[in-house]
């Protein structure tokens, strides 16, 4: 029996070449596509799941009410660590790190044995018990004291190939900024792709307190910017920690409506701030991935109808002989379930080869082996499985249902209707799942181009600047005068942050709040010439400027802050700072600080002492056409007035196309473009079937007009017009989802959707349908009525 269901399936394929290949052609799309974008959500979900302690590990984060909308911070303070998370019975393990650099995120310069200097970007202060909570392998050295000692550094092995190419990097020295040497105390594996925290190198906790002499950092209740882990035991329950910590902020001025809270390792990755929007991209990809698949599937339907006519004489004489209308229906459900297997064998080799782009567009080192891991092998295989029972089960029906003698006569096609309410139901849903792919993927295509062309509100062209960290103070007009020898350089600036990159935070209370009204600001203390080196634009008010000696207590608010302050007049009102009163001298045009898709925040500038010390960032414009030279001489100046100060030079556009939304919005665009893509093409192959069905189907018809005298025209249009109507049908269906799809799309800015865009979606699937019909209508409309008539 197996043996003769096989050779029929053998047989089948050789007398059907073209409808078999185009079956497993697409079922290959369709498993290929959905096996690609599967293992990507998997990917992405398993992030940090390779340590050991996965479930137990927590980061303390702070939920800030009194700031609008309310602001998930990722940080806390230190002295949660030392004051509070120690004493818990519930907490086995505490870490406390901190980002190197500061205010413009982590990031150090290493002297090389040439006296060269590298930066490296990812690295953290840090205390020994790191090694406790995550799971890091150590290729050299003793973890269990590795950052206990000032002055230990723990490097991972990409780090050591750069800094000692010879290996034994254990027990050396390096230097960092040019002036801090420290020891070598361990070598560390390079944490896994899949890994949130991925530091190059450690710096011990002891070494930052000494650096910096911060004497009163543990006490600190203010600075919200550490990382704070815990190990919970096991059976802790992590509620009952919330519980005993939310207070921790209550007699803290200024901060009395902040709360610490517990953030699981699981959602450090996919939801940092306790927000929903990358949970929200990947449901759009896993729907999009599960409407590929169900695509294929209908396809498949399509095409098996299609090919009835192949196998009607088949199915009769097997009835007539004997064989049961179950045994039939076995048969076909059973080469539809092979045919399936077959097909997702194949696909697994299509995601495999095409793996690499996809790591290419996402910018990731993804491994295929993610495939393997978890249960993703064992959804595809019960996928492949649901897959080959609801794409076999309706055909296999319809065929074994069959009436021998009518089959026998010729006359499958007399009950018109039969099967062609369900035929027409399958195709308005293949019009549908395609046009939602088409409309979706040009939406995403918009709002990419409209991040890219909005208007920031400060001219970002011909920028480039330079993140100092000076120990010797250097007056900043020294700079200036150095810089304004050279006529490419039009402005220079020196700032504590500048936009899209930096931050800090704060509350202000204002003249005219009530006595417990506050709110968030983003601060920035910024010399004379911030302003006209961004050509910010003022609304109100003036610049600061040497002309008002008293401008050290001024400020300088945006739009946003005034209308959260509720002024419309606010020259001369005062702000409060931690006591402090500064006077509202200027309000500058809105402009974007962060990423854009973000709100705009109440942004307010101080003005600073002028003096390039600490933490800094110095901005120069340059004339047009003239990047590279100004790059040269904004960095030669730069070396010769702070010389033993590390820096690098950048353009501003490197961190405005690389800010990590922007990056992310870009790649998920080209993701739904390459289903919409998959989608036309699975959708054409379905358009083949259906024409040939209905072609079949309505042969002696089409003989019979062309004999009564109707035109190829008139003929092309009746057959046409079917097919429109259920177009019509399936743009009912996919404008009202995609419109779905756009209002949960996360962002605060984005483009507003034009008909257009519909227009263009519906268009091209008419196009596409157009075409692909027009070759089996022109092919029987032109043929000869005789041979029509002589088919039934």
């Amino acid at each position: 029996m197996i043996k003769h269901f096989l050779r029929s399936i053998y047989r089948n394929i050789l007398k059907n070449k073209m409808s078999s290949f185009l079956n497993l052609t697409n079922l290959i799309f369709g498993f290929g596509t959905f096996i690609l974008f599967a293992s990507l959500v998997s990917y992405e979900f398993n992030y940090d799941t390779f340590n050991t302690n996965y479930d137990n590990i927590y980061r303390v984060q702070t939920k800030q009410e009194d700031s609008y909308p309310t602001n998930f911070c990722t940080y806390s303070p230190s002295a949660l660590r030392y004051h509070l998370l120690t004493d818990l019975p519930e907490v086995e393990k505490v870490l406390l790190m901190r980002e190197i650099s500061g205010n413009q995120g982590s990031g150090q310069f290493f002297t090389l044995p040439d006296g060269a200097q590298l930066y490296e970007k990812l690295g953290y202060w840090s205390e020994n018990s790191i090694f406790d909570i995550f799971t890091i392998r150590i290729k050299e050295g003793n973890t269990a004291n590795a950052l206990t000692e000032p002055n230990s550094i723990v490097i991972t092995e990409k780090l050591e190939k750069k800094l000692f190419p010879e290996g034994g990097a254990v027990g050396k020295q390096v230097v960092i900024g040019k002036r801090y040497p420290l020891t070598v105390t361990a070598v560390i594996d390079d944490f896994p792709a899949n890994s949130s925290l991925k530091p190059s190198y450690l710096i011990s906790m002891s070494t930052y307190e000494t650096m910096n002499d911060s004497k009163s950092f543990r006490d600190n209740w203010t600075a919200i910017s550490n990382d704070n882990f815990i190990l919970l035991k096991k059976g802790a329950n992590s509620d009952l920690v919330n519980a005993k910590i939310k207070d921790a902020f209550k007699n803290v001025k200024d901060f009395e409506k902040s709360t610490p809270y517990l953030h699981p390792l699981s959602k450090m990755h996919l939801s940092p701030n306790s927000q929903p929007d990358y949970y929200i991209i990947l449901s759009m990809l896993s729907l999009a991935a599960v409407l590929m698949l169900v695509l294929s599937c209908v396809n498949y339907v399509n095409l098996s109808l299609a090919n009835s006519t192949q196998r009607a004489c088949e199915i009769g004489i097997k009835k007539v002989v004997g064989f049961s209308k179950k045994a039939i229906a076995v048969q076909f459900l059973g080469e539809t379930m092979l045919v399936t297997f077959v097909a997702m064998i194949l696909g697994i080799a299509a995601a495999i080869l095409a793996f690499p782009v996809l790591n290419d567009i996402l910018d990731k080192n993804m491994d295929f082996s993610v495939f393997f891991q978890g249960h993703l092998l064992l959804i595809v295989l019960l996928a492949s499985l649901l897959a080959g029972i609801l794409s076999g089960i309706y055909p296999a029906l319809i065929l074994s249902s069959y009436n021998p003698v009518r089959v026998l006569k010729g006359k499958l096609f007399s009950d018109r209707a039969k099967t062609f309410s369900t035929k027409k139901l399958l195709i308005t849903t293949q019009f549908a799942i395609s046009l939602f792919m088409l409309i979706v993927s040009l939406i995403m295509n918009n709002h990419v181009q409209f991040v890219l062309n909005k208007n920031l509100g400060f001219d970002n062209k011909s920028i480039v600047f330079a993140e100092m960290n000076v120990k010797d103070k250097v007056s900043f007009e020294t700079v200036k005068a150095r810089m304004a020898q050279h006529p490419e350089i039009v402005d220079v600036s020196m700032s504590s942050t500048m936009p899209f990159n930096g931050n800090i935070g704060g509350y202000v209370t204002w003249e005219g709040a009530m006595p417990d009204q506050k709110e968030m600001i983003s601060r920035n203390y910024v010399n004379y010439d911030f302003i006209p080196t961004y050509n910010l634009k003022m609304a109100y008010g003036r610049n600061f400027s040497p002309e008002y000696p008293a401008d050290n207590q001024n400020c300088i608010i945006n739009e946003t802050a005034m209308k959260a302050f509720g002024y419309t007049d606010p020259i001369g009102k005062q702000l409060f700072l931690y006591g402090k009163a500064f006077s509202i001298v200027g309000v500058v045009k809105d402009f974007h600080a962060f990423s854009v898709h973000n709100p705009i925040p109440n942004y307010i500038m101080f003005l600073n002492d002028n003096m390039l010390v600490g933490s800094k960032m110095v901005t120069a414009r340059f004339t047009p056409g003239n990047g590279q030279k100004a790059k040269q001489i904004f960095s030669s100046e730069l070396e010769s007035v702070v010389p033993n100060e590390p820096f690098e030079v950048k353009d501003f556009n490197v961190i405005l196309y690389t800010e990590n939304a922007f990056l992310l919005w870009k790649a998920f665009e080209k993701l739904f473009l390459i289903f919409a893509v998959v989608s036309l093409i699975v959708s054409s192959i379905g358009l083949f079937g259906l024409m040939l069905f209905t072609i079949k189907r309505r042969t002696k018809e089409i003989g019979v007009r062309k004999v009564l005298g109707s035109s190829v025209a008139t003929i092309y249009r009746q057959l046409s017009f079917e097919v429109f109507a259920l177009l019509g049908g399936a743009i009912l269906v996919a404008c009202p989802a995609a419109v779905f799809i756009y209002k949960t799309m996360p962002g605060t800015y984005k483009e507003p959707l034009s008909i257009t865009i519909f227009i263009i979606g519906i268009v091209l699937i008419a196009v596409i349908a157009q075409l692909t019909i027009s070759y089996h209508v022109l092919k029987i409309a032109v043929s000869n009525p005789v041979k029509a008539l002589r088919y039934e």
